[in-house]
């Protein structure tokens, strides 16, 4: 099919000061097959109101709050009648060819189970470089790639993956049918469910890379990305999860010494917070220490929460 339907889901929750922005820029697409879902999880503003402003060019679908991203996603995938797919955030702004240029993807590509773009974070009037330029691994390989997008080999896009989230939720364009295969993103997870679900998608097959930045990422005091310890206990929980999935012993090694980084990562975060008990609990999934860094973190935090102690005892 030549111009396949696109269906882009939008999950929104309370997001009146952004979905406006965020819909005009959807329906200024270069490539206008479109279909355009909001999935309202439970607002309480004028979200509903703003998304009923454009009529028939977008369709408005409500369910109660679910606490998560993953949720509304799955249920516009749900009722998504799109050949391909992408999920878009409710304050991100897409730039006039991301599904044009991801389509061409697809398309000239149909090997490739997902297109993941590039894209760059904005906040205020500051705005930052754009991401693949800080995945050093990715980036060199687009450099040396002598034919754009890049095709990772489904191997090659987890071991890449491990060491370099490249991607974030209103990145990649799917293909809906291979999506519904996969059940879509883990609604056990809080964070973390669009890495999750790529790197699934990935064991599947390959995944075309695309240098082009194609969206902007609205940064702000809302981001889950902001709170460091939920954030530590999703990477956790989804690469925990992944453990059983990956095919490839090496990179499942590689998977688990990923998961014991971040649960050190994550006792630091909660000895810092003086919640040593939950920190305790923590270092157990993780004895013995594995090297000298190891072994060499354990004690500063062992020594941080015996001056705790002292600190607590003389007040």
């Amino acid at each position: 099919m030549e111009n396949p339907l696109v269906t882009v889901v939008i999950p929104a929750y309370n997001a009146e000061q952004y979905i406006e922005e965020t819909l005009r820029s959807v329906l200024s697409q270069s490539y206008q097959n479109l279909e355009i879902v909001v999935v309202d999880d439970g607002s309480t503003d004028s979200t509903a109101a703003i998304v009923k402003s454009f009529g028939q060019q977008v369709r408005y679908l409500y369910q109660r709050n679910s606490g998560s991203c993953a949720a509304p996603r799955n249920h516009g995938l749900k009722k998504a009648n799109g050949e391909f797919i992408t999920f878009f955030d409710a304050d991100d702004v897409m730039l006039p060819d991301k599904v044009a240029s991801q389509v061409r993807t697809l398309v000239t590509n149909p090997d490739a189970e997902a297109c993941v773009s590039n894209y760059r974070n904005f906040g205020g009037s500051k705005t930052w470089e754009d991401h693949f330029s800080t995945c050093h691994r990715l980036n060199q390989m687009i450099s040396d790639a002598k034919q754009l997008p890049l095709l990772l080999a489904a191997d090659q896009c987890r071991s890449v993956l491990i060491d370099e989230n490249f991607n974030i939720a209103s990145s990649p364009l799917f293909r809906t049918d291979h999506l519904r295969q996969l059940k879509g993103f883990d609604e056990a997870l809080r964070a973390c469910e669009d890495f999750h679900l790529l790197y699934r998608t990935a064991i599947k097959g390959p995944i075309a890379i695309d240098p082009l930045v194609v969206f902007e990422r609205r940064l702000h005091d809302l981001n889950m990305s902001s709170d460091n310890e939920r954030m530590l206990k999703n990477y956790i929980q989804s690469r925990s999860q992944l453990l059983d999935q990956e095919p490839l012993p090496a990179l499942k090694l590689r998977l688990l010494q990923r998961v014991l980084r971040y649960q050190r990562d994550l006792q630091t975060c909660l000895v810092n917070k003086r919640q040593n008990k939950p920190a305790i609990r923590v270092y157990k999934n993780t004895f013995p220490p594995r090297s000298f860094s190891d072994l060499n973190h354990d004690l500063r935090q062992a020594i941080k929460m015996v001056i705790q102690g002292i600190q607590d005892a003389l007040r």
